[in-house]
Parts: C-alpha cells; sequence; structure tokens
C-alpha cells in the first residue's frame, strides 16, 4: 500500500511495475501512466511519470521511483491536485507517449501494476494541552 499526504509537494511513491513488464517483451515505454481513483467518489486522477522531466527516479528490475507532487493539477509533470484524504486505488499504465493520459489511447501498451494508496491529510481535530499549576495542593 502507497501512503502519500495531500496537497504536498515533491513525494515519493515506491512501486514494482518491472515485473509485470516481462509479459510486453520486446516493448520499451518510454513514460508511465498513473491512474489514481478514490474509492469515495469515483474521480479519476492521472499523472505521467518519465526520466526526461525529472519524475521517475530509479527505474530497475527491483522499484519505480516516482516524485509526485499532490498540490497542482499538471499531469504531464507528475503532479496531481488531490485535496480530500481517504483511500484511492491506483493503476500503473506503460506506454510510449509522453503526453497521453487516457489508458485507453493506443499509446498504451498495458496494465503494469495496481493496488491501493492512502492519502493522509491534516488531522481533524487536535489535543489540547492542558498545564497544571504548580502550587496546587492534592488531598487525600
Amino acid at each position: 500500500m502507497v501512503t502519500l499526504q495531500t496537497n504536498t509537494a515533491t513525494q515519493t511513491m515506491y512501486v514494482t511495475p518491472f515485473q509485470r513488464k516481462k509479459d510486453f517483451a520486446g516493448e520499451t515505454f518510454s513514460s508511465y501512466l498513473l491512474q489514481i481513483e478514490s474509492l469515495q467518489t469515483d474521480k479519476k486522477y492521472y499523472a505521467i511519470f518519465q526520466s526526461g522531466n525529472g519524475t521517475l527516479q530509479q527505474d530497475n528490475e527491483r522499484y519505480s521511483e516516482f516524485q509526485i507532487s499532490t498540490n497542482a493539477d499538471a499531469s504531464t509533470s507528475g503532479s496531481v491536485l488531490i485535496t480530500e484524504s481517504g483511500q484511492y486505488s491506483y493503476i500503473i499504465y506503460g506506454q510510449s507517449s509522453t503526453t497521453n493520459i487516457d489508458p485507453l489511447n493506443a499509446a498504451v501498451w498495458g496494465e503494469l501494476e495496481r493496488g491501493l494508496m492512502t492519502f493522509a491529510g491534516e488531522d481533524a481535530w487536535s489535543l489540547p494541552s492542558i498545564t497544571i499549576p504548580e502550587n496546587v495542593v492534592y488531598y487525600e
């Protein structure tokens, strides 16, 4: 499960799409398309990750490291605007386009990974700090 913060710039997301890349032997993906869907509202968000724009930091047999921001709506630069905390699902697609955000487009080679995400926001409440004066006398 991936956990990220809402409305935050430059966070790191670790995923493992390489395991499924083996099913697409001979295909080279120039970028990844990430689809994030809210489980509460069914709203979908899209972001593109590629090494050319700095959003794909690592991409090897063990893991892929995405630099994602959740404070702006700029899909082609690995950024989505998510302000609501809660449970989300994600799907990572391999594609040959660096601008496509449609999973049904011909540039998409196929699904590489799917999973669950949690977006944590600000606390709903804060605990008050209570100070007790030192000159209080307690009786038994």
